[in-house]
């Protein structure tokens, strides 16, 4: 007999197979799948997915291609082993995938690449198609590839790319795209999976065991302290939650359990994790004293140290945003509204829900209630927290805040009074670059008097907290225009605020630095990487516009920003 079946299970619940009806619609995956469907049909080209091990990519991959299929005008294509010996192998696989007749092998590079233009153009001009190219397991692709599929890019009309990629892959796929700015500068969409906060992990477990279940019933098969132990052994991973669940409940029929608790779920994860060579118990014992001992004493033998600034790079978009254990989404996602939690080492994560569209959407109604003073010349931050770690993650603990003495960059940008038609998350945006739940909730953190940010009154006042970005350096110039630039953010905003034509073209970027203090930049949208193009592009502006701005080049070493320059429009 199945084992699920003995658990009134109809399939198992834990298969470490793709399928994708057991695909979890998580906060981050659900952001990303909208994300990534939206780029696709709106054929903005080139897409990245970068996630560790195990983190749901390839289930990801096929919930995708499971959307996209029901679509007839969208022609999917999919490849799950990217590696090719040669270019003429990819661009074989390539025209074979697009072209109705077999290519012939003796056909050179040139006459592949002019089919695959051709058919191409045949499908999304004159077919109107979408032809969407799926690649998982990305980081196998080889350097020639990647050349190649920037020239499929450069197939186009006037209004979209005539080839849409979708890339899967791991972490060290990004240490190839450092390598080809060429290619890199192309990607519309990047996207970072992370592991599952412990909401997730249970809703997770939950949903699976709803699918399978045979019973009408919820069924109950791990209490609520074996999913915290579950959730703390696998670190949120999809793929270790799944196979840590799959050996409990083996371990439960075997010991004629019903249930499984914390006990349980600690026997399975050692068998699931431990290393195969045992360590003894007096090598634990003696290393567990050693850290006690470094922890107590090397503090006192080390001085004080400032951890210095890492210079703000274009290329490798790892942003460090607040530090809330909260998956990054943008405007299509649904999301939780603030809720406080409580219970050390159990979290109550927020029950509800509101739509992002709607937060960015719906304008502020009138003022009903009492909010802070804009002009206040003080900033009241609130001390509880949105988190059950805040108490541990606090902005003083971040290396990009805890400066030394001489130093003090801002904890707050400013504030600034809600007018009408706008709306937190848009707010959110034009502040710092980008629209995620790290940032709203943040923002909500500092503004206490938000309870649903759906419904914000025109002439509220609202806070915005200073959230420094850290990017890895990337050695390779570039060329702003800057329009305008305030020590104020109320007067840079209201700038933005009283011409359409500047905010069409240009972004706010808050930054700080220890000689001049806290600066708004309104710098042009796009930026140049020669001088020359960026002087032709500024004497093209009206006489006025051009006696306001002018060039910028460089930004000082020990610069915090707060918004990403480097950002493309």
């Amino acid at each position: 007999m199945d084992y699920f079946t003995i658990l009134n299970l109809n399939k198992e619940p834990f298969s470490n197979s793709p399928d994708p009806d057991y695909f979890f619609h998580s906060q981050q995956h659900v952001g990303c799948l909208q994300k990534l469907e939206l780029s696709l049909r709106l054929k903005r080209g080139l897409n990245v997915v970068i996630g560790d091990v195990g983190t749901g990519k390839t289930t990801l991959c096929r919930q995708l291609i499971r959307k996209l299929r029901k679509d007839d005008t969208i022609e999917t294509h999919l490849v799950l082993d990217p590696y090719f010996s040669t270019a003429h192998e990819f661009l074989l696989t390539v025209t074979d995938m697009l072209v109705a007749d077999k290519p012939d092998k003796s056909e050179d590079d040139y006459q592949l690449k002019e089919r695959i233009k051709n058919a191409l153009f045949q499908k999304g001009v004159d077919e109107e198609k979408t032809t969407v190219l799926i690649i998982d397991e990305g980081q196998k692709i080889p350097e020639f590839c990647l050349e190649l599929m920037r020239e499929f890019l450069n197939y186009e009309t006037n209004d979209f790319k005539l080839l849409q990629i979708a890339i899967f892959a791991q972490k060290e796929f990004e240490k190839t795209l450092e390598k080809y700015a060429n290619f890199t500068d192309r990607i519309n969409l990047y996207h970072r999976l992370e592991p599952m906060s412990f909401k997730d992990t249970r809703d997770m477990i939950q949903f699976r065991l709803n699918q399978s279940s045979a019973v009408a019933q919820k069924l109950a098969l791990f209490t609520y302290p074996a999913m915290w132990a579950i959730f703390r052994a696998t670190r949120g991973y999809p793929r270790k939650i799944v196979n840590l669940c799959h050996r409990s409940m083996l371990t439960m029929i075997i010991q004629n359990k019903t249930k499984a608790n914390w006990f349980l779920v600690q026997s399975c994860m050692k068998r699931a994790f431990d290393s195969p060579r045992k360590r003894s118990w007096a090598l634990v014992g003696t290393m567990a004293v050693l850290v006690a001992a470094a922890i107590v004493l090397v503090p006192r033998f080390m001085p004080e140290r400032t951890p210095s600034i890492v210079s703000i790079q274009p290329e490798s978009y790892e942003i460090n945003t607040p530090r809330n254990n909260i998956a990054t989404s943008d405007a299509s996602t649904s999301i939780p509204i603030k809720d406080e939690v409580s219970h050390a080492g159990q979290a109550q994560a927020a029950k509800t829900e509101m739509n992002n569209a709607a937060l960015l959407d719906t304008p502020a109604p009138e003022k009903t209630g009492t909010t802070p003073d804009e002009n206040s010349s003080s900033v009241a931050v609130p001390a509880r927290s949105i988190s059950s770690k805040s108490a541990e993650t606090n902005s003083s603990q971040d290396p990009l805040l805890k400066m030394s003495a001489q130093h003090h960059p801002p904890k707050v940008l400013g504030q600034l009074k809600v007018q009408r038609k706008e709306t937190l998350g848009g707010l959110i945006q034009r502040v710092y670059g980008i629209f995620n739940l790290q940032y709203l909730y943040s923002v909500m953190e500092m503004n206490p008097h938000i309870i649903d940010p759906n419904t914000i009154d025109i002439g509220e006042v609202i806070v915005f907290p200073a959230i420094p970005l850290s990017i890895k350096p990337y050695g390779q110039n570039r060329w702003w225009i800057e329009m305008r630039r305030s020590d104020n953010i109320k007067t840079a905003f209201n700038l933005l605020r009283s011409d359409y034509e500047l905010t069409a073209s240009s972004r706010l970027i808050p930054f700080w630095d220890n000689s001049s203090g806290l600066h708004f930049s309104i710098i042009s949208t796009k930026y140049y990487y020669d001088a020359a193009t960026a002087e032709n592009s500024l004497n093209s502006l009206s006489p006025e516009k051009r006696s306001k701005s002018r060039l910028l080049s460089a930004w000082g070493d020990e610069t915090v920003f707060y918004a990403n320059p480097y950002l493309g429009p």
